[in-house]
């Protein structure tokens, strides 16, 4: 495969270490698309040299035993976790049991507590640190990036308003309205904008990953923006129910298991209708209960194309979409996945999609 460049993140395997082992809790969905059922690990929560949360940026399929024991049931994957300017993250195996469910949320997601095999001084990997708030609820310490003109009048204010602006921030959204925070105190380069789906030109570059001998190139406007712009950072405490779940992009290497990587792992949303606002208390974000919006879909963009590539940033009518499973409260996801083990979950699902304004005709 040939690289345009080298890639944003690494990890190399020979460089990997299992050999300690944690105690944390990880939020997850069960999702269905046309390659199969997955585990979205959202984030993972572990308490060492103090609360502290975890990103994933890669993550593997999930390998489940069901019935270890009668009744009880077992999921295994690989996650790759970094701070927010990792470029060599770690990776770890996470093992969720069927006893160990202690919380779901009502946009599907449910929060187990979990084993994590990795390496030593795990800490060093963090995205930030996150508060306990009861048992297996979490708020997570990110920021939201503003001018130095916005940041005294949205203390004042009390409120966040959300953006009418998608992930790309280019074209406006018509059904639901997103507030965008991140886990960088800063952005204090080009890179940093580039995490944020920012650039001070208005557009990123990426490329395919797939066994051609040449890959290809894919520009995608972007908002244009400088670090000169956004200097102010507002610290704040946001509950682990209201983060939405990020879109996936697909690896599909030819002699290699599958892959699914995290799009704009810094980038942390919170779904609201259209003109709502998040209310600040303190440091503590919250949004009233009738003014959230939520999907029952994410994008998964297949990376080997270029329209996979940017379909997780425009989100419009495609037809790469994982679903979010929303199970009744007496059913967990290994309930699930046991009782329709082998089946299609795709074939006849109606759901609500993102609605963007036409694009410009210029």
């Amino acid at each position: 495969m040939a690289l345009a460049g080298p890639p944003v993140r690494a990890n190399h395997a020979q460089d990997l270490n299992f050999n300690n082992t944690y105690e944390g809790f990880i939020k997850v969905h069960l999702a269905h698309g046309d390659v199969g059922s997955v585990i979205i690990p959202d984030q993972i929560t572990i308490r060492e040299a103090g609360w502290r949360f975890y990103q994933p940026s890669f993550f593997g399929p999930c390998q489940i035993g069901f019935n270890l024991e009668p009744g009880l049931h077992q999921a295994r994957f690989s996650v790759d976790i970094g701070g927010p300017r990792e470029t060599a993250p770690t990776r770890v195996i996470v093992t969720i049991r069927s006893d160990h469910l202690l919380r779901r949320y009502e946009d599907g997601s449910f929060v187990y507590r979990c084993r994590i095999e990795g390496p030593r001084l795990i800490q060093r990997f963090a995205a930030g640190r996150c508060d306990w708030l009861d048992e297996g609820d979490f708020a997570l310490r990110i920021f939201h990036l503003t001018t130095p003109t916005n940041f005294p009048l949205i203390r004042r204010s009390g409120e966040l308003w959300s953006s009418p602006w998608n992930l790309a921030g280019v074209r406006r959204l018509e059904n639901v309205a997103y507030c965008y925070l991140t886990s960088l105190d800063r952005a204090r380069d080009e890179e940093d904008l580039a995490r944020i789906a920012m650039a001070s030109g208005g557009t990123l570059r990426f490329q395919t990953t797939s066994m051609r001998a040449i890959e290809e190139v894919v520009e995608l406007p972007v908002y244009r923006d400088s670090t000169t712009g956004r200097t102010s950072a507002m610290s704040l405490k946001v509950p682990w129910e209201l983060i939405s779940p990020p879109h996936l992009l697909l690896h599909q290497p030819l002699f290699d298991h599958a892959y699914y990587e995290v799009v704009g792992p810094e980038i942390f949303r919170v779904g609201m209708l259209p003109g709502r606002s998040l209310k600040i208390k303190g440091q503590n974000l919250f949004a009233d209960q009738d003014d959230k919006k939520r999907f029952d879909y994410i994008v998964l963009g297949t990376a080997s194309t270029r329209d996979g590539l940017i379909a997780p940033y425009d989100e419009e009518g495609t037809r790469m979409v994982m679903h979010l499973e929303r199970l009744p409260p007496d059913q967990s996801l290994f309930d699930f996945w046991l009782a329709n083990q082998n089946t299609d979950q795709m074939e006849g699902r109606v759901f609500e999609q993102i609605i963007l304004e036409p694009r410009s005709r210029e």
